[in-house]
């Protein structure tokens, strides 16, 4: 009998041990695009990102969801923005989201790379997602860069007048996650 309480209370200490090292958090933030015409570059905003993650500070381990409304596209230009939605066929595919699997250092101090699965347009394909990282005041902040092709989504190129955005789009993401 002393046996099983002695291994429950290990149990037990191990599990809260693990509740106090993985700490979940909310988190926003905001997505910017930037692309080209042949008449130019333009960029758009989406503030519209939420979703949760769990990271571990002693591990360095996390995991989670974060989507992006895809109808919240905002480039100063409405003719421009109902382009976008319609290019994400938002009423299809309303959400774009990144499904965390882990973390791995990057290239210099401060800067991890995420790993996980992005789904798009119906789409889920794996994306490594360098950035700049720091926990600050019990927040952990996140400002990445990745590249992606349109039609690497299925989806078609929007066009104006005739003339075609390019395929290449550049995506900065910046997050904040606040403890729960």
């Amino acid at each position: 009998m002393r046996k099983a309480g002695l291994m429950a209370l290990l149990l037990a200490v191990g599990v809260f041990s693990f509740a106090l090292a993985a700490t979940e958090y909310t988190v926003g933030g905001k997505v910017v695009y930037e692309a080209r015409s042949p008449i130019g570059a333009f960029k758009g905003e989406n503030p519209a990102v939420s979703g949760t993650l769990v990271w571990d500070a002693q591990t360095r381990e996390a995991s989670g969801r974060i989507c992006v409304d895809l109808t919240a596209w905002d480039s100063g230009e409405p003719l421009r923005d109902k382009h976008t939605r319609t290019m994400f066929e938002t009423d299809t595919y309303p959400e774009g989201c990144f499904e965390l699997a882990g973390v791995r250092a990057g290239a210099a101090p401060g800067e991890i790379v995420l790993l996980g699965n992005l789904t798009l347009h119906g789409l889920t394909r794996p994306l490594e997602l360098p950035g700049k990282f720091r926990e600050e005041g019990g927040k952990l902040y996140f400002e990445g860069y990745f590249e992606t092709k349109i039609t690497d989504w299925e989806m078609k190129r929007p066009s104006m007048m005739g003339l075609k955005v390019k395929d290449l789009v550049k995506v900065w993401v910046y997050g904040e996650g606040v403890a729960r």
